[in-house]
């Protein structure tokens, strides 16, 4: 007799309940979906120890039938799908058939549901994947589905659970998730007979937000091209967590963790965030169900797109739109008034600003403001949540930062610490970062000439002489062909010695062998030559760097306007390429708080 066997039904449903069912969490999610394809409007969620003893989801949606309810619990049972076919156009959350029957599999579980037009319904519990029971039943149109004594029968599976704060905060991020993307469904849940979150239906997306991200401030993005359209609310630099915990993103209208998205969605705030900070919000992509594979894995967790990079370039641009306003700059305290949403639309171009996965490191941090900050500090924290304001997505009000010729418009009034310009605006007092604002002039100038093939080069009467180590001169050896391509023309000259003949115009006054030693860092950071484009723009602002007006240099009113001139011509012109924020805003409002004249 062979080795090999068919396995049991019973054997088959429980590793396929491991496929689906890995901890409350995911029985929630299941039946959550199912009750929104219901139509529910009215979600009531009851947990007894995080969901392992008892689990319920009670829905007012359209119910089912004696039959249905019978068929619902055989594996690859669905209405949502009839053919394969069908599997390229979904526009349900749930369509494999399985998550009933794997959840039942390794459960006591009990359904009891009811269509509109029967006088009573069905209740039908199952032990193990055993049903033990069919009876008819008074109850409510909906379905009210009971999971007690889970991973009962699999006592492995059971070891495996956390405990109970833990399977319950991933139960509430499951429910927040999906009432992001269905703000119109009322969700409610108790845990050991406890409220611990009431969530009312919503009229719009940005009233439910302020439920979920309550004290921080979101700003719209919004891309589209073709049948591609990214939109949603994410937060400046100054709301950003260690994890992607409060990172939602949704593929048509499905919550998902896919790491591709969010990849690029922290790729596009590059530097501006410090290396392992993610922002938080939300990120919608509607998407043609047929260019996207939802079938890769039994959760539904992980998908694939036919055409990822136009995806991400699209991703970015909204990002980018939002990011180059910085309107975290634009704070203003707006008491007792209610500021209506004014969304904008933005048409696609592929986005000039290609991050890298490298988020910066400590020498990048914003630099503290040494004047005013021990009078500033504890107005920090005003904004538009204050006085009973309520918290305002993309608000209309005053610009107080004008990309176009706000800088250029400037009372300039000096300059302090020979670090910072001081000017006057319509608002207050607006203190510069000099070397900032000038890293971010040359950086977009730079990187203008590299990206045209037109960089413009001074050559050396008597070349320069570079030393370097045998580590550093193999790395220069093997990507001598990226120093060309920037300008800089070097040739050997000795065992670990090279001669450099050329520069860039643009950093004409800076040390130059350092920066070549500081490129070659860069260059020794990329992994392979698909990474080779990320890195690019750490190579170009490492240049910009160097060669940008330095701290104590002292800069007259004519460098100052000249300077400032440059900075209105920039794309981002608000904070420099490593992420550092170029100006400050103290308002006349926040200055009269200073002094205790308001």
């Amino acid at each position: 007799m062979g080795v090999i066997r068919i396995l049991p039904d019973e054997v088959i449903s429980k590793i396929a309940a491991g496929e689906i069912v890995e901890r409350p969490a995911s029985v929630v999610k299941e039946l959550i979906e199912n009750s929104l394809d219901a139509k529910s409007d009215k979600i009531k969620i009851k947990l007894l120890s995080g969901g392992r003893k008892l689990l319920s989801v009670e829905d007012n949606g359209t119910g089912m039938t004696k039959d249905d309810a019978l068929m619902c619990i055989e594996r690859y049972a669905t209405s949502k799908i009839k053919n394969a076919d069908d599997i390229q156009h979904i526009n349900t959350l749930g369509f494999r058939g399985e998550a009933l029957p794997s959840i039942s599999s390794v459960s006591r579980f009990s359904i009891t549901t009811k269509t509109r037009d029967q006088l009573s319904g069905v209740n039908i519990r199952i032990d193990g994947g055993v049903i033990k029971q069919v009876n008819e039943v008074g109850c409510p149109e909906g379905t009210l589905v009971e999971v007690k004594n889970l991973f009962y029968n699999t006592p492995p599976r059971l070891k495996f659970l956390k405990k109970v704060d833990t399977e319950l905060s991933n139960v509430l991020d499951i429910v927040q998730r999906h009432a992001v993307s269905s703000y119109g469904v009322s969700y409610e849940i108790t845990h050991n007979g406890r409220t611990i979150l009431n969530l009312s239906a919503r009229q719009d997306l940005s009233s439910r937000l302020k439920e979920n991200f309550p004290n921080v401030e979101l700003y719209e993005i919004e891309s589209s091209v073709e049948d591609i359209r990214v939109y949603g609310y994410l937060s400046g630099p100054d709301h950003s967590r260690t994890s992607t915990y409060k990172l939602y993103t949704f593929v048509n209208g499905r919550p998902v963790k896919d790491r591709f998205l969010n990849r690029t969605i922290i790729a596009a705030y590059g530097r501006i965030l410090d290396k392992g900070r993610i922002p938080v919000g939300v990120v919608f992509i509607d998407i043609s169900p047929s260019d996207v594979d939802i079938n890769v894995h039994p959760t539904k967790n992980e998908i694939r797109f036919q055409v990822p990079y136009k995806v991400s370039d699209i991703i970015q641009h909204a990002i980018l739109g939002m990011l180059e306003k910085a309107p975290w700059l634009k704070r203003s305290e707006i008491p007792n008034k209610n500021v209506a949403n004014n969304k904008t639309k933005s048409s696609y171009r592929k986005s000039e600003s290609n991050y890298s996965k490298d988020y910066g490191d400590s020498s990048d941090a914003p630099i503290t403001l040494n004047v005013l900050r021990e009078l500033y500090v504890g107005y920090e924290s005003i904004s538009v949540h204050n006085k009973g304001t309520e918290p305002i997505f993309n608000n209309d009000q005053e610009e107080l930062f004008k990309k176009d010729g706000f800088f250029s418009g400037l009372e300039i009034a000096g300059q302090i610490d020979n670090l910072y310009i001081v000017c006057e605006s319509e608002s207050g007092m607006v203190l510069i970062d000099q070397h900032a604002a000038h890293e971010r002039v040359n950086y977009e100038k730079f990187k203008k000439q590299y990206e045209q093939n037109i960089i413009e080069k001074q050559n050396f009467l008597i070349p320069l002489i570079i030393e370097l180590n045998e580590y550093e001169t193999k790395i220069l050896e093997n990507n001598l062909a990226i120093f060309i391509n920037f300008g800089l023309e070097l040739e050997k000259f000795g065992e670990n010695s090279y001669l450099l003949r050329s520069i860039p115009a643009i950093i004409g006054h800076a040390d130059f062998s350092k920066i070549i030693i500081d490129v070659i860092g860069e260059i020794s950071q990329i992994e392979n030559e698909v990474s080779l484009k990320s890195n690019l723009d750490h190579i170009i602002s490492t240049m910009a760097c160097h060669s940008s007006i330095r701290a104590n240099e002292k800069m007259d009113s004519k460098k100052i306007k000249f300077l400032l001139d440059d900075l209105d011509k920039t794309d981002m012109p608000h904070f420099c390429p490593h992420g550092r924020p170029v100006s400050k805003l103290f308002t006349f409002e926040e200055l009269k708080r200073l002094f205790k004249r308001t």
